[in-house]
């Protein structure tokens, strides 16, 4: 019966250990994880700062392709009334190919 009692013992001592080196592995762990973290959020907060002069500008540019690709849709529009009107001198004169169209 002696023995029984030292076995369980020795058991309860190893699986208390056990326990707490787990435990302390995880904790060791979290730290790492919980500084990595804060690292992160360090750095987000100067990158925030860092691009927070960018909005008014990129505002700006922004505007101002707008501007650019409503003007580039005027002149494919005028290039397409060009290349009708020369498709039909062409086709008058009797010199020219076939031109597609923008419908094909």
């Amino acid at each position: 019966m002696r023995i029984l009692t030292w076995v369980t013992v020795i058991y309860l001592v190893v699986l208390v250990l056990a326990l707490a080196v787990s435990l302390i592995t995880i904790f060791v762990y979290l730290w790492k994880i919980g500084t990595a973290l804060a690292a992160v959020q360090r750095e987000l907060g100067q990158s925030e700062a860092n691009t927070a002069p960018l909005e008014g500008h990129l505002e700006t540019i922004n505007e101002g392709l707008i501007g650019v690709g409503h003007g580039l849709v005027l002149v494919d529009e005028n290039l397409f009334e060009v290349n009708e009107s020369l498709g039909a001198v062409a086709g008058h004169l009797g010199i020219g190919e076939t031109v597609k169209s923008r419908e094909s």
